[in-house]
């Protein structure tokens, strides 16, 4: 994975990208180690956890606070041991033919969903549902502005 990296922005670690493509045969066995201990032991390091908050606007020319939205960014270490718990466990779950009938209406997190399939999933399911009856209830929550400051 370290040798994979593309150019990203470091966190409040300031690794850089090219630092840890180069530095990949000394630091794989080390990360690899701590990757699992934090696993293991269910903690993540607060180094980890710190995050740099950059405000980017959502429209040209910002005029408000309202028009800049925040982008917190992370240390590129805490962003692939997250990768790899996505990859190695919650994948897996997701795919697995046992539990598959549990995410079949579930769109995040998911290797082949998009923002569109929901809304496509939603319209599908209203259709089948009014074949059979007479009118169907719908309730529908936003929650797109419930994180902002």
């Amino acid at each position: 994975m370290l040798d994979q990296i593309k150019y990203t922005s470091p966190g409040l670690d300031n690794l850089p990208h090219w630092f840890l493509q180069l530095a990949t045969p000394s630091l794989s066995l080390p990360l690899s180690y701590l990757f699992n201990l934090s696993l293991h032991q269910s903690i993540v390091p607060t180094q980890w956890k710190c995050s740099i908050i950059t405000p980017v606007p959502r429209v040209n020319p910002p005029h408000t606070c309202s028009d800049y939205r925040p982008i917190s960014i992370t240390p590129i270490l805490a962003r692939l041991n997250a990768t790899s718990v996505v990859k190695d466990y919650l994948y897996p779950t997701l795919t697995h033919p046992d539990y598959s009938y549990l995410f079949h209406d579930q769109f995040a997190f998911r290797p082949t969903s998009s923002t569109t399939a929901a809304p496509i999933y939603l319209l599908h399911t209203l259709t089948d549902l009014l074949q059979t009856h007479d009118y169907v209830h719908v309730i529908a929550l936003d929650f797109s502005k419930a994180f902002e400051v």
